[in-house]
Parts: C-alpha cells; sequence; structure tokens
C-alpha cells in the first residue's frame, strides 16, 4: 500500500517537473521564423539592438538580470525557431551598450550550445 502511494507521488512529482521545466515545447513561433542562417548574420562584439531587432524582429521574450552584478550581462533577448528535432531557443545576451556578447541555441532536448560570443569590452584604467 505505501509503495502505490510512493508511485502516485513519484509520478505527480515528475510531472510536475516535466512542465516547469523550461525547454522550449511550445508550438507557436514568433512571426518571423527564426533560423540559425539569420542568427549567424550577428556579429558578436560588434551587433547592437536595434540591428538584431532588423535582422530577427521582435524578440519573444525578454529578461532583465538588473539586480545582478554589473559586469555581468544584464539582457538577454530570446526567439523560437524550428528545426528537423522540434523547437529551439536562441538566447542573446547584451551589456550594458546594448552590444551583442553571447548567443546561445537550447535545442527541445539537449544541451544549450553557445554559437557565438565576444569578450568583454576592455575598460579603460587611467593612472
Amino acid at each position: 500500500m505505501k509503495f502505490k502511494g510512493m508511485l502516485g507521488l513519484s509520478f505527480v512529482l515528475l510531472s510536475c517537473l516535466a512542465l516547469a521545466s523550461d525547454a522550449p515545447a511550445i508550438s507557436k513561433i514568433t512571426p518571423k521564423d527564426i533560423t540559425l542562417g539569420m542568427v549567424s548574420k550577428i556579429k558578436v562584439g560588434s551587433s547592437n539592438r536595434a540591428q538584431v531587432t532588423e535582422l530577427l524582429g521582435v524578440p519573444w521574450r525578454t529578461v532583465n538580470y538588473g539586480d545582478c552584478n554589473p559586469i555581468d550581462y544584464q539582457e538577454i533577448w530570446e526567439y523560437l525557431g524550428h528545426e528537423a528535432g522540434g523547437v529551439f531557443r536562441i538566447s542573446i545576451e547584451y551589456d550594458e551598450a546594448g552590444i551583442a556578447r553571447m548567443i546561445a541555441k537550447t535545442p527541445a532536448k539537449g544541451a544549450i550550445i553557445v554559437l557565438a560570443a565576444a569578450p568583454p569590452p576592455k575598460a579603460t584604467h587611467e593612472h
């Protein structure tokens, strides 16, 4: 009897985790169908928000970590796209100047893939 209760509870917990996972399992896509070819045109270290918007359109979701360490990237734009394996998410991280610093792909199944990254600009140091 105890085993059936634990089995049922385990099933409910696993179902909740699956529903709450952050993997892009949504079949709905942004108005502009994002492709990896379009994403490859973004130049990390020089492309700004306006250039990315012109290329990819309005992001599906934006995240701002304004309370985090100011050295870390503060703003992330996310887009959705389709491929043979299903829906994938593209995340573009911007620095304080609005320059794209990192682009990552989150497939429906599997690990996150960093597609491109640029080092932060060198801080000027005066004596």
